[in-house]
């Protein structure tokens, strides 16, 4: 009879768990590609950072209106021109439930300031050092003037890291058990496949209403949108228009406009050597390419021609760039003849991947086809993302014209500029190098007056239009996929923080 009602007690107990279990709240996000691992500093791609953000903090975070909030540090102040006054929240934990100090920022910022094997080296050099006045105030000092140091502050490579635990188990131990202040920590990582996440129960901003975050790689388009559709994500991005009547006529999700500040575009090598080191075939190039075309036959109306790395809401940026390109076909294949090629005799390679940006290997071969219309044997190479990044970009291998689409996490000109310095981020992938620009830059990046600084880089911008190092084709607009069962808005910093998101009922 004990045994009887003793068998009956723990059967009541697994009912009670098996309850507890399917009550468990989980959000499920899709997107085409995986991340690399959890170097902070290592990186420069939004849509590793849209995992990252999850389960690290900046200093401070812009909402989803773009205002900078107080994030890890509740106040801040410029001390003189070169430096920056920091007050840091108390009472933040790390997922090990050690405290978060002025230490750990100091750790953080001046490795990725003076570490220049890191990919975002070149966006934090400006800072010459940390100084940790207490435990919960810090002053970061510039070698420089920088105006817009809170902005470098906000983005990807200025989340927080742990300098307790990284002493401890190396950058190695660090790779396979990150942890941060975010309102996730971490779980697993089963690479090309899924990231899982659970909620972290002290959060300093709260508890999320999630208890588990899942972050799916599925590169096809037609997958990501059927795992919509069929309830196996809640968030997919990147849904080609082609699937737009789909999704909307499924009952089982919405889409929702996702306006970025990201560029699609090429860049140039043009190493000696190279068809595209003439100035005048990367001219005819640019005439060829019918942008306005690009956005309204292949993207549905989902983006706007710029001439430029120019879009609304970067500071410091010439708007007259922005609705604005060059098509005359007719001028393209005079000056491809000025050049000493007749139809048929220039030989372009257009490298690109496929699976990263919402129909990147259609625009493509799109784009391959209205260059053969003036007479350029064009040849199309689509890539895995993975593999395109190691063949290719990372490789700064790109044979003439590299297919990228460039956000600006910094919303600020600078950003679309410094890349292109001689010795700069994209010399190894261009070979382009010009000295004007980089004195009308150098000295912008310096200027505190803001519509000094508009002109210097307005000027450095025509540079770039005229001599062409990259030629850009249009501002994309994106679209998400979002489950009824949630509620959830794109943010303009193209982040997937889920700590935002809440079940709809």
């Amino acid at each position: 009879m004990r045994r009887s009602i003793k068998m009956l007690f723990v059967g009541f107990l697994f009912a009670l768990v098996g309850v507890a279990s399917a009550q468990e709240r989980e959000i499920v996000i899709a997107q085409g590609i995986d991340i690399p691992g959890f170097d902070v500093h290592d990186h420069n791609t939004t849509a590793v950072e849209a995992v990252h953000v999850n389960l690290f903090d900046y200093l401070v975070m812009r909402d989803r209106d773009g205002e900078l909030q107080p994030a890890l540090a509740t106040a801040w102040e410029q001390d003189g021109e070169t430096a920056w006054r920091f007050t840091l929240r108390e009472g933040v934990l790390w997922h090990d439930g050690e405290t978060f100090t002025a230490e750990d920022v100091k750790f953080t910022l001046e490795r990725v300031a003076t570490d220049t094997s890191l990919q975002e080296h070149n966006n934090y050099n400006t800072i010459r050092e940390v100084e940790v006045v207490s435990d919960y105030e810090v002053v970061i000092h510039t070698h420089e003037p920088d105006p817009i140091l809170l902005n470098r502050l906000s983005r990807i490579g200025s989340s927080i890291l742990p300098k307790h635990h990284i002493e401890a188990v190396g950058w190695d131990g660090f790779a396979t058990d990150p942890i941060g202040t975010g309102p996730f920590r971490f779980v697993q990582w089963i690479r090309d496949d899924r990231v899982i996440l659970e909620a972290f129960d002290d959060h300093w901003r709260g508890r999320p209403v999630w208890d588990r975050l899942v972050h799916r790689t599925i590169p096809e388009d037609s997958t990501r949108v059927g795992e919509l559709l069929t309830g196996g994500v809640h968030i997919a991005t990147n849904i080609p228009v082609q699937d737009s009547a789909r999704v909307e006529a499924s009952g089982q999700a919405t889409l929702l406009p996702w306006p970025t500040p990201r560029v699609m575009m090429f860049l140039v090598n043009t190493e000696e050597g190279r068809a595209t080191s003439d100035p005048r075939v990367r001219e005819a190039i640019d005439y060829a390419i019918n942008d306005q075309l690009l956005v309204d036959a292949v993207m549905g109306g989902l983006g706007a021609p710029t001439l430029s790395r120019v879009t609304p809401g970067i500071d410091a940026a010439p708007m007259e760039l922005y609705g604005a390109y060059n098509y005359d076909p007719e001028r393209a294949a005079a000056l491809l003849e000025e050049a000493g090629y007749g139809p048929g005799e220039l030989e372009i390679t257009l490298q690109g991947p496929l699976g990263r940006y919402p129909l990147d290997s259609e625009l493509l071969e799109i784009t391959g086809a209205l260059l053969q219309e003036v007479g350029i044997n064009a040849r199309v190479e689509v890539l895995e993302w993975s593999a395109y990044l190691e063949r290719v970009w990372d490789a700064e291998n790109i044979e003439n014209l590299g297919f990228i689409g460039l956000s600006n996490s910094m919303f600020d000109a600078s950003l679309a500029l410094t890349p292109m310095l001689c010795g700069g981020t994209y010399f190894g992938r261009t070979g382009w190098c010009n000295e004007d620009f980089d004195a009308l830059v150098n000295e912008g990046l310096v200027e505190l007056d803001p519509e000094r600084r508009a002109e210097l880089f307005a000027q450095a911008f025509d540079i770039l239009v005229e001599e062409r190092p990259m030629i850009t084709l249009f501002q994309l607009e994106n679209q998400a996929g979002v489950s009824t069962e949630i509620i959830w808005e794109p943010r303009l910093d193209e982040l997937l923080w889920m700590y935002e998101a809440e079940p709809a009922s």
